[in-house]
């Protein structure tokens, strides 16, 4: 029985997935700290009778509705954070690293040792912190192209994996398959 192309490409030494939580965990203290911030503000400075006088409204359900749009905000954020995690795998194997994007439209990119031509690493000081980053993978083609590996965890030591496969001298001997 014939196997598909991924299984016949080499053994898989490391599979990821963008890593949100760090991003995830910054995204809910801030939020977090920004309700407690204005409802602190439209209660103690009472804004509803400086702003609008005439409005029969209590301080207190002022302060529900904007602690309801702050948490509609919140689940945007994290929607998008979500999207970005189920949209991108990562796959690196012996002979190839593939990079997968797409949720209704998938697109798979295959780099073997003899398309790749750089490697960078982005990790901003927060990044360095919950030790995370970008790698970026420039291309040998025809039309020079950039793939992104987003919120890669530990990228330092992914970047090494894929340097020592890709660094790895492609030896073809003619004759034989």
């Amino acid at each position: 029985m014939p196997k598909n192309s991924s299984e016949t490409s080499g053994s898989v030494l490391w599979t990821g997935k963008p890593w949100i939580l760090p991003n995830v965990v910054t995204r809910t203290i801030f939020i977090i700290v920004v309700a407690v911030v204005i409802s602190w503000f439209e209660l103690t400075y009472d804004i509803r009778q400086r702003l609008v006088p005439s409005l029969q409204i209590s301080n207190v359900q002022i302060v529900l509705w904007i602690d309801l749009v702050i948490f509609l905000v919140w689940l945007l954020s994290l929607a998008h954070l979500l999207l970005i995690r189920a949209s991108n795998t990562y796959i690196l194997r012996n002979d190839s690293l593939e990079i997968r994007s797409g949720i209704l439209t998938s697109r798979s990119f295959v780099i073997s040792p003899s398309g790749f031509s750089d490697l960078e690493v982005i990790r901003s000081i927060s990044n360095r912190i919950v030790n995370s980053g970008d790698i970026i993978i420039r291309t040998q083609s025809e039309t020079e192209s950039e793939l992104r590996m987003q919120k890669v965890r530990n990228p330092m030591s992914v970047a090494s994996q894929i340097r020592g496969v890709m660094a790895r001298p492609i030896v073809r001997i003619e004759g034989k398959e």
